[in-house]
């Protein structure tokens, strides 16, 4: 990868080494999609692509797992997960999605594709380095496990400044949850849902063989 101050990039499949990587990058424990605390995510529905410097230390990371619920569409995942792992502003409260949250996702069925945790030690920030993890760990994801949809959660101010675009992502939804019961933690109240299906993929490959 020619990217200043990256020597290597290893795919991991183990939670527990993603753990580790978060830890010693700075970012410190992982978010709640990724969570061992939450999740039971196997080997086969992980993928961790960890990106190493000169001295052979993490300096960067990205996460992608893989779900798949016969039964259900993307509606009725989204609803059951957050709801579970997000606690609300009660104590033994949580996070409830208003009936018409998700409404462009539903009919939508799985297999699914999530990115997330993505982090970048403070010293090598500035560049794409993170957004060259993605647009590489959506591309790889989709290689191995082939899903319907690849999605994930961006900040306004991030959209805003382009970066859903740059990251891979050509499906943008803004208010992408609307709440009941909204999450104790700010930030998420307010949330773009960014995604890419198998015709953006084929774009994005497209693209990338231009490039070349």
């Amino acid at each position: 990868m020619a990217v200043s101050g990256v020597r290597s990039i290893r795919l991991l499949n183990q939670i527990s080494e993603m753990e580790l990587v978060s830890q010693q990058i700075g970012k410190g424990d992982l978010g709640p999609h990724f969570a061992r605390n939450m999740n039971d995510i196997s080997p086969e529905q992980a993928m961790i692509i960890a990106a190493y410097n000169e001295a052979g230390l993490p300096i960067g990371m990205c996460g992608a797992r893989y779900d798949d619920r016969p039964g259900w569409d993307l509606k009725d995942f989204l609803s059951a997960h957050w709801s579970r792992i997000y606690p609300a502003e009660e104590d033994g409260v949580f996070a409830e999605m208003a009936p018409n949250s998700c409404l462009y996702a539903s009919g939508i069925t799985g297999p699914f594709s999530y990115i997330g945790d993505g982090w970048i030690a403070k010293d090598y920030r500035g560049g794409d380095l993170l957004g060259l993890i993605q647009r590489l760990l959506i591309l790889m994801a989709y290689d191995e496990w082939k899903p319907e949809l690849t999605y994930g959660w961006m900040r306004p101010d991030k959209v805003l400044a382009g970066y859903a675009a740059r990251w891979g992502y050509t499906i943008v939804y803004p208010r992408g949850i609307e709440w009941r019961v909204p999450p104790k933690q700010v930030d998420l109240r307010d949330v773009y849902f960014v995604g890419i299906d198998r015709r953006g993929i084929r774009q994005v490959v497209r693209e990338l063989t231009y490039d070349l």
